[in-house]
């Protein structure tokens, strides 16, 4: 993983959040969530912004300044198997999704597995609207970011993992799978298009938003020849004071597949 400078991972790579931790009240939920951030910003600089969907205001804590955090990392470690930190970011895409997600999907009791779930933004609009989500990514730090996030927006029944794509040791099918810019390393493809056929409900729905990225096409030719039929539609987004035009694929199997 790629480190802030001056420190390493500020959680270790398995966490988990039970489902109810967000149902704690008063001076306990905010000792968690002041210890939580200190331990954050022991590595980050960090800002709270709000995010409001037709009713639905969400406090989303990310780093402040992305920019100066990538200029900080010594060119040593761009291996080809670390990463960027992405994760930190908050994408138009994540917007987008979770606009989507308020809007137009029926989520009350609907079980949710979210991939690469970065700061948390769509798990904890799914969860606000009802949905027992459970918020996946690789990076230990991200998922410190959404573990903060989750319990600041009192998403009850929340659940926050550790998930490797390689192998990802899932126990469960979710009847729908949700992710947001995820398809920028064509590496991700086939791992990505395996957890579609093992952690989906026979009858379930995978979301995907993506801000129009040639090489995403590539991926859903690949979910189409191996089973799957979509459809597009696109949300208008306004992120760091631009318009964004995503397109969000809703994909389930053809029948009889799966």
């Amino acid at each position: 993983m790629v480190k802030p400078e001056g420190g390493g991972s500020i959680l270790p790579a398995t966490v988990s959040t039970p489902p109810g931790e967000g149902a704690e009240q008063g001076g306990q939920r905010s000792r968690r969530l002041r210890r939580l951030r200190k331990l954050i910003e022991a590595s980050y600089d960090t800002v709270l912004q709000p995010l409001t969907f037709d009713g639905l205001t969400v406090q989303l804590l990310r780093v402040a300044e992305v920019d100066t955090l990538i200029d900080r990392l010594p060119r040593i470690q761009f291996r080809p198997e670390q990463r960027l930190p992405y994760w930190a970011e908050l994408w138009p895409s994540a917007i987008a999704l979770a606009q989507y997600l308020w809007r137009a999907i029926e989520m009350q009791g609907l079980r949710v597995l979210e991939l690469g779930c970065g700061l948390g933004l769509p798990g904890i609009v799914a969860s606000r609207k009802g949905a027992v989500v459970t918020l996946t990514d690789y990076e230990a730090d991200a998922l410190a970011f959404a573990r903060y996030n989750v319990l600041a927006n009192g998403c009850d029944q929340a659940v926050i993992r550790h998930l490797d794509w390689s192998a990802p040791r899932l126990t469960e099918r979710y009847p729908l799978l949700i992710a947001a810019d995820v398809l920028y390393e064509r590496a991700a493809f086939h791992p990505l298009l395996q957890l579609c056929h093992s952690a989906l409900a026979p009858h379930g729905r995978v979301i995907l938003a993506e801000p129009n990225r040639p090489i995403a096409i590539d991926f859903l030719r690949l979910l189409r020849d191996h089973g799957f039929r979509y459809a597009r539609t696109t949300e208008r987004v306004e992120c760091h004071g631009q318009l964004y035009e995503i397109s969000l694929y809703e994909g389930a199997r053809r029948m009889g597949r799966g």
